[in-house]
């Protein structure tokens, strides 16, 4: 799946905005009504992250997503591995490029699955929905930060 979106800003404030961990926590949030309650960045190759939400309102226990950053070139482009802590299968592998374009910062990521069937039940989850609404909440960050 390629996901692609502009984001007000340049390249190094998208770039940042996705390394400080304070950041982070205000807009990497998926749908209105959950909040990050772990944030461990991954900055230097080889190391590891993990991010986990629980709703607001403690609906339910949450979820946790995990990987290692494979390569880094900043502020242009991050390859790092997810999966999602109790879940069976191989991890993902996330690619995301950040392009200086006219009015801001194109950032692209290409999340490549194992098969078919897990890229289809992810994507029934809503978690484009929940992307876009975070993107939303990058732009916003990275114009407060500026």
């Amino acid at each position: 799946m390629r996901f692609s979106r502009i984001i007000r800003g340049t390249p190094q404030q998208v770039w940042d905005a996705h390394q400080d961990p304070e950041l982070l926590k205000r807009w990497m949030l998926g749908p209105d009504g959950w909040s990050m309650t772990s944030c461990e960045v991954a900055t230097e190759v080889g190391q590891t992250y993990r991010y986990a939400w629980a709703p607001d309102d403690g609906s339910s226990p949450g979820f946790a997503l995990t990987g290692e950053l494979l390569e880094a070139e900043e502020p242009h482009r991050a390859v790092q591995t997810e999966a999602m802590e109790g879940m069976e299968g191989p991890p993902t592998l996330n690619e995301q490029t950040l392009i200086p374009v006219t009015g801001g910062t194109l950032i692209t990521l290409l999340i490549t699955y194992d098969n078919a069937e897990m890229r289809d039940a992810i994507l029934a989850t809503g978690m484009t929905d929940g992307m876009e609404t975070s993107y939303a909440r990058l732009e916003r960050a990275v114009l407060a930060a500026a």
